[in-house]
């Protein structure tokens, strides 16, 4: 499934009466991680990050680790950056 929204995952959400789990993840076993726990629960993630972390790790090569897990995913998967620190960083 490729990654959606987090706009249309919470619209949903709130449409249909659940919660969504947004989760921070720093590297490739916490997003395989995360993910298969919302495929066991049949449950839509929200894969969280932060600056710090896509400084370290490269925003593309992060992007891609997030981006190859959920185009496998059964269930919805959005991608969030957590108090981010520039507009530029946030595009």
């Amino acid at each position: 499934m490729p990654l959606v929204t987090s706009k249309e995952m919470l619209y949903q959400a709130q449409k249909d009466h659940y919660a969504v789990g947004a989760f921070n993840v720093e590297n490739m076993e916490m997003i395989m991680a995360v993910i298969e726990a919302g495929e066991e629960m049949q449950s839509p993630v929200i894969l969280q990050t932060t600056p710090s972390t896509v400084n370290y790790a490269d925003l593309n090569l992060y992007y891609a680790s997030v981006k190859a897990r959920a185009d496998q995913a059964s269930v919805p998967v959005a991608l969030h950056l957590d108090h981010g620190s520039s507009y530029e960083l946030a595009m």
